[in-house]
């Protein structure tokens, strides 16, 4: 067997390799250069001159690095390797690095193609896997669909963002779970930081599971799903192989044919990171859970500074979703109180915003706010769309949870806040269903004016409002 990398990963050798060509002939060169009176400096080619290259891959890659005027750990962000794993290539520690791994380096130097080639030669592997065992036929792996378009700027999620970037590129983390009801904002969040991901140099790739439920924002990604065998997790590691790269999940817990059994995939591709969005976490060795909460929203005040109004952020999201459709919408006297407490009723949750809005060329502000919580059909989209509405979704969530959370949901909903004090009788342990309820996103915290207490989203609420209610019990059997 050859010698792998520092990944312990294995290369194939056949017959002469080209990596045996260079040695065989940095071994004549040397033993010339020893009759002659000692080494000389061989200066690295022009791409025209091909061939004659003998430096070694560790001499080949400093010098283009230097080239470059990237430092070790530039080149290991950009090539998404370890700084270690640079370290180790350019001090001849590794003689035979794997192909992909050159590939990302050729990559991220920027070389042109004979440049790649002479690297990929002096590492012993071919530029094209097809090359490497002539006998095998010309058949590329399964390609995975690219992210799809945001479906808009990012309003908020700034910490957020930063969080889950640093989760996979700092810390290294190869299982993040973004974690929330329906509607909060999950998906964006995630197309976001793919594209600062890209930007970087990252190779992402996106699955959505068959049978998945898109945000009504979010544009499709081409192509679906992977096709291939009935396996979901058997196309993905066929498309993902040794790569380094990032596959986001996007809807992970949905029912259907398309689930991924993901502690399986990572295991397979060593090189892999994922990002699942999902209303649950894996509870998988390993994992970092980030739960995504609602946007902040304003405090209740008689006035209001309006240019500080809009930039709270369930605010400016609200103003963003109503210029759609009516441009010059502007926060007056008239509508700012209006505006304040739908977005405090509605607690900040995106697509609650969203659909709001969307009603706004139908019902100004103020209308809006005197229909809530009595005209469930505002927190469905008015496009008609083919997502669930909202308190279909938030009702997923709560049949996802354990029945003691569901049992603390249903005593506390109807309060204005609690505290984790006021679970005593319900549970045995009611801070750990309290801990499930946050990370779920099914209640919140009342607010920096109410230490310690917490209280149900209004769409919890609305929602056992709506059960109570004869139609309401008959429409949730």
């Amino acid at each position: 067997m050859a010698r792998g990398d520092t990944c312990g990963e294995i290369d194939w050798r056949v017959n002469a390799s080209p990596h045996t060509v260079a040695k065989n002939t940095a071994t004549g060169l040397l033993l010339r250069e020893r009759a002659v009176g000692g080494p000389r400096r061989r200066p690295l080619p022009t791409p025209s001159e091909g061939p004659r290259e003998t430096a070694s891959f560790a001499e080949l890659l400093k010098r283009h690095r230097g080239r470059r005027g990237l430092t070790q750990q530039q080149l290991a962000d950009f090539a998404t390797l370890s700084v270690r794993a640079i370290r180790d290539l350019e001090s001849g520690r590794v003689r035979r690095p794997r192909r992909e791994s050159v590939g990302l380096l050729a990559d991220a130097l920027r070389l042109s193609d004979p440049e790649r080639q002479q690297l990929h030669a002096a590492g012993g592997s071919p530029a094209d896997l097809r090359d490497a065992l002539p006998g095998l036929p010309a058949s590329a792996p399964p390609a995975l669909p690219d992210p799809p378009a945001p479906p808009g700027a990012l309003v908020g999620r700034e910490a957020e963002l930063q969080v889950l970037l640093d989760q996979v590129t700092v810390h290294g983390h190869r299982l993040v779970s973004v974690v929330g009801i329906s509607g909060i904002g999950k998906t964006h969040l995630v197309l976001e930081a793919v594209r600062a991901l890209r930007a970087r140099g990252w190779l992402v790739g996106w699955h959505a599971p068959a049978g998945g439920t898109r945000c009504c924002g979010a544009l499709p990604a081409p192509g679906g799903p992977p096709p291939g065998t009935a396996d979901p997790t058997t196309d993905l590691v066929a498309a993902v192989g040794e790569r380094h790269g990032l596959l986001v999940i996007d809807g992970a817990d949905a029912s259907g044919p398309g689930g991924v059994d993901v502690g399986e995939l990572l295991r397979r591709c060593p090189g892999l990171h994922v990002v699942v969005t999902s209303l649950t976490p894996r509870y998988l060795p390993g994992e970092r859970v980030l739960p995504l909460t609602a946007l902040a929203v304003p405090e209740e005040a008689l006035d209001h500074d309006h240019v500080r109004l809009g930039e709270v952020e369930s605010v400016a999201l609200f103003l963003s979703h109503m210029r759609r459709s009516q441009p010059g919408f502007r926060l007056r006297e008239d509508n700012a109180h209006a505006v304040v407490r739908l977005c405090r009723w509605l607690d900040g949750v995106p697509r609650a915003l969203e659909y709001a809005a969307g009603w706004g060329l139908v019902y100004p502000p103020e209308l809006l706010l005197a229909r809530a919580g009595r005209d469930f059909s505002l927190l469905s989209s008015p496009a008609g769309c083919g997502c669930q509405d909202l308190l279909r979704s938030v009702a997923r969530s709560v049949d996802i949870v354990a029945e003691c959370c569901r049992l603390v949901l249903a005593e506390v909903a109807d309060r204005p806040h609690w505290t984790v004090g006021d679970l005593d009788h319900l549970v045995p342990d009611p801070a750990a269903a309290l801990h499930t309820l946050l990370v779920h996103g099914l209640v919140r915290p009342a607010g920096a004016h109410l230490p310690e207490r917490f209280t149900a989203l209004q769409l919890v609420r609305l929602l056992h409002a709506r059960d109570r209610t004869p139609a309401g019990a008959a429409r949730a059997g």
